[in-house]
């Protein structure tokens, strides 16, 4: 059978197209030679758990027992007498298919123990079977939560003294989407955790990086080698611009490309890449489902939303345990700026807040001879959220309430669009705004969203706003372009409902107030 491009589980050399499961890694035999301990974070399907099958099967080569075993049964189990016999079980069955009989950890029916110390007792009595050093891969390690993981660190540690062939294992790895440092952010939740980590023995918190474009291209030539179909360099670049290397979105606009869209086999174009994209964002994968789970979560809703709106970079705590966990999700990016971590996401992250906005909007289509009348877009819908804004602000629940007035043109312009169009949003903290390009009909129509707030002066942030979108359209080439402006501070609507139309520097702008 032929490789394929894979987005489902661990990836096999054998049957997918794959890149050196290292390649993106440091060098972990370091690690092991000097029987430290380490963990390993990185987003949702980056990798990991076919990076760390890779290394235990290098590692038997080489004589260690390394075993790569998943502790997500325990998910959700607080209380340390409910997940501990679900680890040991997790270690013998993965042993019973990873390794020979022999080396396989001692069936836990047979092994008895003290609530809370059986992990650390079991790794020792296994150890002292096997008598060759052992190295354990832990992955999904922080789905463990509460005092059960306070207890997990514990346990672990308190075989780290005596480690060594026969006694304990030499290196541990602690795998997951988060940090440690998240894991005991978590565990606060009704557990004191001392300042002394009960983990405070790990060497190293190494991440698993995106594809660089050149791996990109690496990986699709694996698949123009054994097919003979191309990518074309600018489909290439293109998939490269939606993704930033993300795995997981790599590999799956290939697999649309060449499975729906260029089954023949005839070049991968740009165009190729733009209508996988637009597929996958529509599909709603598992991984996209997850993301909109997060976003439901408070501590990730209070970084998004000033990230959304543009607010100036002190109103996020760059220290802060919330924003390192939205980066280890992969949901942000902080460098250069903090942003979406990629265009697709950017787009992700919009659609799923606006989706459940959408089916309160009229039904209207707003064309004139085949054109998107801007006009009456805008102007019907000032009309109809100023009937209904009151409304949707007491009833928002979510925690982007703040984003109201935003998210919901977006979700306006998104229903219009649907039928025949495409909304494209660019966000990012500090940029002071949101800029919404509508592509219709072979037109494009700019729009900077803007808000005033009881700190701010509306003639500042109107004279913000034309500044900023002189250099979109300049950006863009085109010579016209909208500034909305939503009035947060207490005002009559007759105060905050006005129209504006300026022609600066050879540009229509045309200003609206809501």
């Amino acid at each position: 059978m032929a490789r394929f491009f894979n987005t489902t589980g661990p990836c096999d050399p054998h049957w997918h197209y794959m890149l050196p499961p290292d390649q993106r890694l440091p060098d972990l035999f370091l690690y092991v030679e000097r029987q430290l301990y380490f963990t390993l974070h990185a987003p949702r399907q980056t990798g990991k758990t076919t990076a760390m099958l890779a290394f235990a099967e290098k590692l038997w080569r080489r004589g260690y027992v390394a075993l790569h075993a998943s502790l997500e049964r325990s998910f959700g189990m607080t209380a340390v007498a409910d997940p501990e016999p679900t680890w040991l079980w997790a270690l013998h069955m993965a042993g019973t298919e990873q390794l020979p009989p022999a080396d396989c950890p001692p069936d836990p029916a047979l092994f008895q123990g003290a609530t809370g110390t059986r992990l650390s007792a079991y790794l020792a009595a296994w150890c002292a079977q096997v008598r060759r050093p052992v190295v354990l891969l832990l992955d999904e390690t922080d789905t463990v939560t509460g005092h059960a993981a306070v207890n997990l660190l514990r346990q672990l540690r308190a075989g780290f003294n005596h480690r060594g062939p026969g006694k304990f294992p030499v290196t541990i790895a602690l795998i997951g989407m988060r940090d440690l440092r998240d894991y005991l952010t978590a565990a606060k939740d009704g557990t004191p955790v001392s300042n002394k980590s009960p983990f405070n023995i790990k060497e190293d918190s190494l991440t698993l990086r995106n594809f660089t474009k050149e791996e990109v291209t690496e990986l699709y030539g694996q698949h123009t080698t054994e097919t003979g179909q191309i990518f074309t360099p600018e489909g290439i670049d293109q998939a490269w611009y939606w993704t930033c290397g993300q795995p997981f979105m790599v590999n799956s606009l290939a697999k649309i490309t060449v499975n729906d869209l260029t089954p023949t086999g005839e070049p991968v174009t740009a165009a190729h890449i733009n209508d996988a994209k637009k597929q996958l964002i529509l599909s709603r994968t598992t991984h996209i489902d997850n993301l909109a789970e997060r976003l439901k979560e408070e501590r990730v809703a209070k970084i998004v939303t000033p990230v959304l709106l543009g607010e100036p970079g002190f109103m996020v705590d760059l220290d802060s345990d919330d924003l390192l966990y939205c980066k280890d999700l992969g949901l942000l990016t902080l460098q250069p700026r903090i942003e979406a971590a990629n265009p697709i996401y950017r787009e992700v992250l919009i659609r799923l807040l606006t989706q459940s906005r959408q089916p309160d909007l009229p039904e209207r289509t707003w064309l004139r001879d085949g054109k998107l009348d801007v006009h009456a877009l805008v102007d019907s819908f000032f009309v109809w959220w100023r009937r209904h804004a009151d409304v949707l602000r007491a009833r928002d629940t979510t925690p982007y309430r703040e984003a109201v007035p935003q998210i919901v043109f977006m979700a306006w312009v998104q229903k219009v669009v649907n039928g025949g169009g495409e909304v494209g949003r660019e966000f990012a903290l500090g940029r002071g705004r949101i800029d919404v390009l509508i592509h219709f009909a072979g037109e494009i129509h700019t729009f900077e969203l803007k808000r005033v707030t009881d700190h701010d002066g509306l003639e500042t942030v109107r004279e913000e706003g034309i500044a900023q979108a002189l250099g979109y359209l300049d950006r863009l080439g085109t010579s016209e372009g909208w500034i909305l402006i939503f009035d947060e501070r207490t005002r009559s609507w007759e105060e905050k409902l006005w129209k504006e139309e300026l022609e600066v520097e050879g540009k229509k702008l045309h200003l609206r107030g809501g």
